[in-house]
């Protein structure tokens, strides 16, 4: 074998392996896990957190062509959600293990809040919990920007539940636009802390 194959050989060799490890993530892009109230009473405020949490990845770095569901700091993200009034445990154990998620933001009560951090303890995963948003200050031109483009993206004003889905993918955008990526795990929880109580758009 020559060696010039030899090298294209290791590094699809290493390729192959950073994407088969549990949190990988590609250099352009990452995956996010929204646990949100698909069914039940809840299931509307859920979808309004989705609602909220899509629009922002549409708002910077989009580019022609993509095919990602949208973009935060300044990466390919691609969204999944789990119902939060299902079968939580056997839905965080199954992505924590298949190796596509880098980031678990939740909208669940706090007794499936402690479930899922437990069963993410020692992955490579980060949790995200949700936290306070601006929403209630009208007069910031921020929130002001955010209610025309819901509306305009709706047809409908946004609620408290969507500026809460909105402030999370706010608060991953500053995160991961920081580091330029997810795979430092602390800063990003790190960022995640510190974005938790005081955070304005």
């Amino acid at each position: 074998m020559k060696i010039h194959s030899k090298f294209s050989l290791l590094f699809l060799v290493a390729v192959m392996h950073s994407t088969l490890l549990p949190g990988a993530a590609l250099a352009d892009r990452f995956y996010v896990a929204l646990v949100l109230p698909l069914s039940g009473p809840a299931a509307e405020r859920g979808e309004k957190i989705r609602k909220g949490f899509m629009l922002a990845t549409t708002q910077r770095d989009a580019h022609a062509d993509e095919e990602s569901d949208g973009h935060l700091g300044n990466l390919d993200s691609y969204v999944s959600v789990i119902d939060a009034n299902g079968d939580v445990a056997t839905d965080i154990r199954r992505i924590s293990t298949e190796g596509q998620i880098n980031i678990v933001a939740s909208f669940a009560t706090d007794k499936t809040r402690t479930l899922i951090k437990t069963l993410l303890a020692g992955k490579n995963i980060a949790l995200l919990q949700s936290g306070p948003t601006p929403f209630g200050n009208k007069s910031l031109p921020a929130v002001s920007d955010f209610i025309s483009a819901y509306s305009q993206a709706y047809g409908k004003n946004p609620t408290v539940a969507a500026a809460q889905g909105y402030n999370t993918a706010r608060r991953i955008d500053v995160a991961v636009r920081a580091q330029g990526g997810v795979n430092d795990l602390s800063l990003l929880r790190q960022s995640f802390k510190q974005t938790a109580t005081t955070f304005t758009w």
